[in-house]
């Protein structure tokens, strides 16, 4: 009998090890890929900190591992290994990729192909347009025409409490993605419309920091105490303008305002030569854009009700720079884990 009770005992743990064994082998495996469109950027790289932030958080929710990898060109305008990557990221078979692109037209049929083969291609902050929308699974972004809207209105305010009627306003940007021109058209409307300042035609710098710089020397050169006001709408503009007003110290003088943060524009901010960082959220369209593929991976379905999804832009000054909220928008590697 005792030899039957153990014979017993013995298939039973068998069995038991066969059953629990598989359980530890289960653990699910997703390969996620971020081509970010310029790894040197801090802007890009504040992106990337909220994608590894959920990429945790989900894990541990879901019981799952996320193999997370990064690649791309160093530079924006690198659009040529911009793409490449791209493609380069599709052949390599992975469960998802997420990106953002300042070329759409020639991103969508490498991200058309992805969806094709069943990799789930998220965008965040800068995408295809809604009607290519079989080529992409989600996008979370702010609208570059809210951006434009909110920057005049701004500069309007802050020109009134300088005591300015009239004057000359400058604008920079990068030329590299033309989908988010409307920070600028949207700008000159809303000045133009609302007062009786002058903006000028845009100057464009390609993402490069000097040219940024020397744009806006210029203009403080040419314009002198007519130029009241310098936008820049994106992270480069604002550092490009924030070295002009240092380097002919007219802090006091003019105002000034970035769009996108940076360590050097955060500092400008602090020191005084910007007086406004209009901010995307670029930690929270990361954390999303990641959060909402594993979803979709593990679900088999995208949850969110709408494709796009539009993040309404904030206003950070010097005033409330310190402020928790704000310092995390304007830094999200305070958030980094």
């Amino acid at each position: 009998m005792k030899k039957v009770l153990i014979a017993l005992l013995a298939l039973t743990l068998l069995v038991s090890m066969t059953l629990v064994a598989p359980a530890f082998a289960e653990e699910k495996t997703y390969n996620i890929i971020w081509v970010s469109c310029s790894t040197e950027s801090e802007f890009w790289q504040y992106q990337q900190i909220g994608m590894e932030n959920a990429a945790a958080d989900l894990s541990e929710q879901l019981g799952i591992k996320v193999n997370f990898s990064v690649a791309g060109p160093a530079n924006e305008a690198e659009t040529e290994a911009y793409l490449r990557a791209f493609e380069n990221a599709v052949a390599s078979k992975p469960d998802a990729i997420i990106s953002a692109t300042q070329v759409p037209d020639m991103t969508i049929a490498i991200a058309g192909e992805a969806m094709n083969r069943g990799i789930v291609v998220n965008f965040t902050n800068c995408g295809l347009a809604a009607d290519d929308a079989e080529c992409y699974n989600q996008f979370y972004t702010t609208s570059s025409a809210d951006i434009g809207d909110y920057a005049g209105a701004q500069m309007l305010e802050m020109l009134k409490g300088l005591g300015y009627t009239e004057g000359i306003i400058g604008m920079h940007f990068s030329n590299i993605n033309p989908a988010l021109q409307p920070r600028m058209d949207n700008f000159k409307a809303y000045v133009e419309a609302n007062s009786s300042f002058q903006v000028l035609d845009c100057l464009y710098h390609a993402n490069d920091l000097a040219t940024a710089q020397a744009n806006a020397e210029n203009q403080i050169s040419t314009y002198g105490d007519k130029l009241v006001g310098l936008y820049g709408a994106n992270n480069i503009s604002g550092d490009g303008i924030a070295l002009a007003i240092a380097g002919a110290n007219l802090a006091d003088k003019i105002v000034s305002i970035g769009v996108d943060s940076d360590s050097q524009e955060i500092q400008a901010l602090a020191d005084g030569e910007l007086d406004l960082i209009i901010v995307q959220d670029a930690y929270g369209q990361g954390y999303s854009a990641m959060k909402n593929a594993i979803e979709t991976l593990v679900n088999g379905s995208n949850p969110e009700t709408e494709q796009n999804v539009f993040v309404a832009p904030a206003g950070v000054t010097t005033a409330n720079m310190n402020e928790p909220e704000f310092a995390a928008l304007l830094d999200p590697t305070l958030l980094k884990r």
